[in-house]
């Protein structure tokens, strides 16, 4: 972590070749967390080069301990506020930028019917237009839980809450989801 710390306070001094490796290493970091929550890839590329540039400052001004933390929480605070400053006309209709979560590995599927495959790419479909419509708090933490894979220590320290703040969360984002995607895909229209 003191590497990062160096090279990111000292990018100055790097030589361009290095600029480009931290740089490349910095976007294959944040890009998925980034893209997942605006579902746009030019809009994602745009809010890391623009969170690059915040790291880069805020770099010198703090001593910080946990950097991958600290530059997510960078990129996700950016993100939130450029969502709230477009929402609410600003959600992802198109289901092809949401391909991130399966339920089975591409093994598993060879093996089922037709039939069965079919109804498992209509209900992740479903799925994932419940998830786009809840409110980008609720959607934050069931990205870091699920999809990243963080404990709910993990998570309090990424979103500066406590553990129970975050276990609250999670539980209500769940109840949202799950009432969002049964009346999609249990009572739909």
């Amino acid at each position: 972590m003191t590497e990062w710390h160096n090279l990111l306070s000292n990018f100055d001094e790097l030589s361009d070749e290095s600029q480009e490796i931290v740089y490349r290493a910095y976007y294959k970091f944040i890009y998925r967390d980034v893209f997942y929550l605006l579902k746009d890839h030019g809009s994602t590329e745009d809010v890391i080069q623009e969170t690059f540039f915040k790291v880069l400052i805020a770099i010198k001004k703090h001593r910080v301990k946990n950097i991958p933390a600290w530059i997510k929480q960078i990129a996700r605070n950016f993100v939130m506020d450029d969502l709230r400053k477009r929402q609410p006309a600003y959600y992802a209709d198109d289901l092809n930028y949401i391909k991130n979560i399966e339920e089975f590995s591409e093994q598993d599927k060879g093996l089922l019917p037709l039939a069965d495959k079919v109804e498992i790419k209509m209900r992740n479909e479903v799925l994932h237009q419940a998830l786009a419509e809840l409110h980008s708090e609720y959607r934050q933490i069931i990205l870091l839980f699920y999809i990243e894979g963080l404990s709910y220590r993990e998570i309090s320290t990424v979103l500066e809450l406590s553990e129970q703040a975050v276990s609250q969360k999670l539980y209500r984002a769940r109840k949202k989801l799950k009432k969002k995607f049964n009346r999609k895909w249990v009572n739909p229209k």
